[in-house]
């Protein structure tokens, strides 16, 4: 599979996407003067965004984001914002900008977000995830928001609908993500390459996404 990189084991998939990541963002700010990295949720990549985030390099000229997030207060153990807060809670130097302004106005904060999210449009680096329904961002199958956010040929911020509870999500679209110059997808367990090398055939979301994805590290 073009574009992928196998890993041994998920120790060794870490620290070679945390020091990818980390030569990206030093790169960015030497050319550019500053960088802007939007980051997934879940489980899988947060060893790799601790590890960045304990390193001294320093992230003052960094914008950071999101790349989705799901409906809820920040407290909340399901809120990305919230578990990516706990990892830069002892930095002075990360700027940080979530998706999430009012939890209690869902259509207020998609908003929001799209107006605080224009920085990020065309920015250096977005790391993806993908669940095992293909889904990456928070862009579903079978959800109508998510499949208009697939198609659009406008770079936007939508609502999308989970079939898991917390159901309600907040999400980049396909042209917001394709925007930027590193699109990263970091996934692990056999069960997911399968899926991903099949998602073709089975036309599930990251199809949509598939050929344009700059680099591919998996473990199993």
């Amino acid at each position: 599979m073009e574009g992928l990189t196998h890993f041994a084991n998920r120790e060794s998939a870490v620290q070679a996407l945390y020091e990818r990541m980390a030569l990206i963002i030093h790169q960015a700010c030497l050319s550019h003067g500053s960088a802007s990295v939007l980051l997934s949720g879940g489980s899988t990549p947060l060893p790799v965004y601790e590890k960045l985030f304990q390193s001294t390099q320093d992230f003052s000229r960094t914008l950071f984001g999101l790349v989705d997030d799901r409906f809820v207060p920040i407290n909340h153990p399901s809120s990305n914002e919230g578990n990516l807060r706990n990892l830069f809670k002892h930095r002075t130097d990360v700027q940080f900008v979530g998706m999430v302004s009012d939890p209690e106005n869902y259509a207020g904060s998609i908003e929001h977000c799209a107006v605080n999210y224009q920085p990020f449009h065309h920015g250096t680096m977005a790391i993806l995830g993908m669940g095992n329904d293909g889904h990456f961002a928070s862009l579903f199958p079978s959800d109508e928001p998510s499949v208009e956010g697939l198609t659009t040929e406008h770079p936007g911020i939508i609502g999308t609908n989970a079939p898991s509870d917390p159901k309600q999500r907040i999400s980049t679209n396909l042209p917001f993500l394709l925007s930027f110059q590193h699109r990263i997808l970091f996934i692990t367990g056999e069960d997911k390459l399968v899926k991903l090398e099949q998602s073709k055939k089975e036309h599930t979301p990251i199809t949509y996404i598939f050929d344009q994805l700059t680099e591919i590290y998996y473990a199993p």
